[in-house]
């Protein structure tokens, strides 16, 4: 029981310094990790396009997009979009959906 008392009274002295310290450290990290978040979305969104508009040329290029060509599609251009999409994707999802879904 004395050393009990021992501890939380040590921890009493080192209280607010370390909470300070702790909340600190959490700050910091959060805008860290917030940081990094925000890049590897951007790097993601770029990536999505890059896939989206290259599918999109193939499609055009032949004419036609399956129904289940056009169900992947618009479900990762969905994902881009959430991710804060621009108005040329959309363009290019309106040109998809005018194609025939056979050849």
């Amino acid at each position: 029981m004395d050393n009990l008392k021992d501890i939380l009274s040590i921890l009493g002295l080192l209280g607010i310094p370390t909470i300070g310290a702790m909340t600190c450290w959490c700050v910091r990290k959060c805008k860290e990790f917030t940081r990094n978040l925000r890049i590897l979305m951007e790097a993601q969104q770029k990536q999505m396009a890059r896939d989206l508009t290259n599918d999109y040329k193939l499609y055009m290029k032949q004419g036609f997009i399956e129904d289940e060509d056009l169900e992947i599609w618009e479900q990762q251009y969905q994902k881009y979009h959430a991710l804060g999409a621009n108005g040329i994707m959309d363009k290019k999802r309106d040109k998809l959906l005018d194609l025939p879904n056979h050849q």
